[in-house]
């Protein structure tokens, strides 16, 4: 079924990096296109997330579950990154909890420089 607003994007996951002669290597990444529906970050959106992160430029995207990730410090999965118009974004929530409808609400914020 087709959201409204679906359209083509990058995702880009990272590899968990680790070690190299004692020094942190630098992860890499693969990127793979996915449909999704972007959509503006409002209010309500915004208190999900932690302080640091509700000031930053934010949009939300409903797309396919499982097809983002946030990072898992458990085992050392790096958040995703999603190419909007050109510019970075990270996931930095993901809610399924919708019981009539597969897809996921996922929140993206701009992401920093040098990331």
């Amino acid at each position: 079924m087709s959201r409204l607003g679906d359209r083509a994007l990058t995702r880009r996951r990272f590899s968990g990096g680790g070690y190299v002669d004692g020094r942190p290597s630098t992860p890499t990444h693969a990127d793979t296109t996915f449909m999704g529906s972007v959509q503006p970050m409002k209010g309500k959106d915004r208190q999900v997330l932690p302080e640091g992160l509700r000031q930053r430029d934010g949009r939300k995207i409903y797309c396919d579950r499982g097809t983002l990730q946030v990072d898992d410090q458990d085992d050392g999965t790096l958040a995703d990154q999603v190419l909007v118009d050109g510019r970075a974004y990270s996931v930095v929530h993901v809610d399924s909890d919708h019981p009539l409808i597969e897809h996921d609400h996922v929140l993206i914020v701009r992401a920093q420089e040098g990331s």
